[in-house]
C-alpha cells in the first residue's frame, strides 16, 4: 500500500509538472504572438511566423490554443497581465475616497496603454480588414467598459457623483476619456508625456464627475 501511495504521489507531480510545461509553452506562443503583431503587424504575421518566434510546432499552436482566433482571446488576457491590470483594478475596487477611486482608474488606464498600446495599436489597425480580429477588439472594448462602470459604481457607492451626472452618462465619459483614441491622442498629437497626460485626465475628470467636497466645520476657508 505503501508503493502504491508513492506511484500516486509522484504521478500527480508528473501531471503538475506537465501542466506547468503546457502552461509555459502556451505562455511562450502567446508573447511571440505579441511581439510579432507588434512589430509586423497582424495580417503580415503567420502562424508559422509565431511558430518559430516562440520556438514549438505548428501543431503545438493549435493543440494550445486553437486557431489564430483563440490565440487573439488570449492575447487579451495576456495584454492585462502585462498591464497589471488585476491590483490596479483592485485599487479601484478597495479606494476610500471618490478621487482615490478615480485617480486609480485613470492610472490603470494609463497602465495599459503606456504598457500595451503598441499591441492595442496593432489589433485596432487591422481589425477593419480582418474578420478574425472583430471577436478580440470587442473583448477588449467590453473590458474597459466594464472598467467604467466599475469605476462609478465604486465612485457612487462613496457618494461621490455629481447629482447633475446619471451614471450612464458618467460612465460614458470615463469611457470614451480614457481609450486607446484618446491616450492616444494626448500622447501623441499633442505631445503630453505620460504623467502630463494624466495628471490632465485626472482634473479635467473630477471636475466633470466628482461632487464638490464639502468643507468640514471649523476648516479655515
Amino acid at each position: 500500500m505503501q508503493s502504491n501511495a508513492i506511484l500516486s504521489s509522484l504521478s500527480g507531480v508528473r501531471i503538475d509538472r506537465r501542466e506547468r510545461m503546457a502552461q509555459q509553452t502556451r505562455g511562450d506562443i502567446l508573447r511571440a504572438a505579441r511581439r510579432l503583431f507588434a512589430e509586423r503587424g497582424y495580417a503580415a504575421t503567420s502562424i508559422n511566423d509565431i511558430a518559430e518566434e516562440a520556438g514549438v510546432a505548428i501543431q503545438t499552436i493549435y493543440a494550445r490554443l486553437g486557431s489564430k482566433r483563440g490565440m487573439l482571446l488570449a492575447l487579451i488576457d495576456l495584454i492585462d497581465e502585462e498591464a497589471g491590470v488585476g491590483p490596479l483594478a483592485q485599487d479601484v475596487i478597495s479606494a476610500a475616497t471618490p478621487l482615490a477611486a478615480l485617480r486609480a482608474a485613470v492610472r490603470l488606464t494609463r497602465s495599459f496603454q503606456e504598457r500595451c498600446g503598441d499591441i492595442i495599436e496593432a489589433l485596432f489597425t487591422a481589425a477593419g480588414a480582418e474578420p478574425d480580429l472583430a471577436d478580440a477588439v470587442a473583448e477588449g472594448q467590453r473590458r474597459h467598459r466594464e472598467g467604467a462602470r466599475i469605476t462609478i459604481d465604486r465612485i457612487q457607492a462613496l457618494h461621490g457623483l455629481r447629482n447633475d451626472t446619471a451614471p450612464e452618462q458618467a460612465q460614458a465619459l470615463f469611457a470614451l476619456s480614457t481609450n486607446h483614441e484618446a491616450w492616444r491622442e494626448l500622447i501623441t498629437g499633442y505631445q503630453f508625456d505620460w504623467e502630463q497626460a494624466e495628471d490632465w485626465l485626472l482634473d479635467a475628470l473630477s471636475r466633470a464627475l466628482l461632487a464638490p467636497q464639502r468643507k468640514k466645520s471649523g476648516t479655515a476657508t
